[in-house]
């Protein structure tokens, strides 16, 4: 995954020229979990119905995780790394908390770890495998809808119910030690596994929390 810090500074930086030009009192931080990892997000007004916020998702989990859906068996010693960055557009509908957003996304989730068994298309195969699972492109459209309200002059809690417009990639080491039949097999139904993913094109996600004013 290439790394996010440059496109991190020109968010943030944009948003600190905004939260100059409109005045510290319309600076806002969200901060709260999420399925894509720790979240945190500045903001500001940039008209009297939108805002501009910068979302940022970090953090990582280790574990022993279940991957097995229709076509695939298997479990995966290993970890989900959560690195990504966005630029979201709000606009609020009334004055009742709710929003609608849209915006982009850089980064995202990743599993990689290891295990010794792989069941690909109904066959088993046995080796030292190493399986790493990305998104297929690294910038994400994204869509949202989400609750922000009221906890007090400062405080306030907030809901996002979203999907990133994206679908996943499975690779993997290991299958040269796998016979050369077994592996040329192997290697065709890891193809027709990864054009299934292919097809599964949104990665929802929840995120709750609170926001901060300044």
């Amino acid at each position: 995954m290439k790394p996010i810090f440059p496109a991190l500074a020109v968010a943030l930086s944009g948003l600190d020229a905004s939260a100059a030009a409109q005045g510290i009192e319309n600076f806002e931080v969200e901060t709260g979990l999420s399925t894509l990892g720790i979240y945190i997000a500045p903001k500001v007004d940039v008209a009297p119905r939108w805002q501009m916020r910068a979302p940022i998702y970090l953090g990582t989990l280790s574990d022993t995780f279940d991957a097995s859906r229709n076509d695939i068996r298997t479990e995966i010693d290993g970890k989900i790394t959560f690195n990504s960055v966005g630029l979201m557009a709000d606009y609020k509908l009334g004055n009742a908390g709710f929003r609608l957003s849209g915006g982009v996304a850089i980064g995202g989730v990743k599993l990689e770890g290891s295990t010794d068994r792989l069941t690909l298309e109904g066959m088993d195969y046995l080796a030292d495998f190493s399986v790493t699972v990305t998104p297929t492109n690294n910038m994400a459209p994204v869509l949202a809808a989400g609750f922000a309200g009221n906890l007090g002059e400062n405080w306030g809690i907030l809901a996002e119910l979203g999907a990133r417009i994206t679908s996943f990639q499975i690779s993997t080491t290991g299958q040269e030690a796998l016979p050369a039949p077994e592996r040329a097999q192997f290697e065709a139904d890891l193809a027709r596994v990864n054009s299934d993913l292919r097809d599964i094109r949104f990665l929802p996600f929840l995120t709750l929390g609170v926001t901060l004013r300044f």
